[in-house]
């Protein structure tokens, strides 16, 4: 398409990473507010947060390991009555992410 009208068009184009992540901390920052969990503490904690990745490597990867932390967590108080192998081969299980198994890597390593 590119080539015969000289742009390619806004469908063909791979959804934006940094918009999706954006829209997803969006939603969450809603949930929050309708669940009536969005407090003052809990806004300052996830600017904290966000703003912490900006520091040093050392800070990004304690944000990561905190939130696998609360993923796994989550994870397994919403999985409790599932099958135990299901819940363990499960995509949705975050100890499955390959993001999660290089964060183990990345702390055996430092170890």
């Amino acid at each position: 398409m590119k080539q015969l009208t000289g742009f390619t068009p806004i469908a063909a184009l791979p959804e934006s990473t940094a918009a999706s992540a954006k829209q997803q901390l969006i939603d969450t920052i809603d949930l929050l507010q309708k669940e009536g969990a969005a407090s003052e503490t809990n806004l300052k904690l996830l600017t904290a947060i966000a703003q912490s990745i900006l520091w040093s490597e050392e800070s990004y990867i304690r944000f990561l390991q905190c939130g696998f932390d609360a993923a796994i967590e989550l994870f397994d108080n919403s999985s409790q009555n599932w099958d135990f192998e299901s819940a363990m081969l499960s995509s949705h299980n975050p100890r499955n992410w390959d993001e999660y198994k290089q964060l183990k890597q990345t702390r055996a390593v430092e170890t």
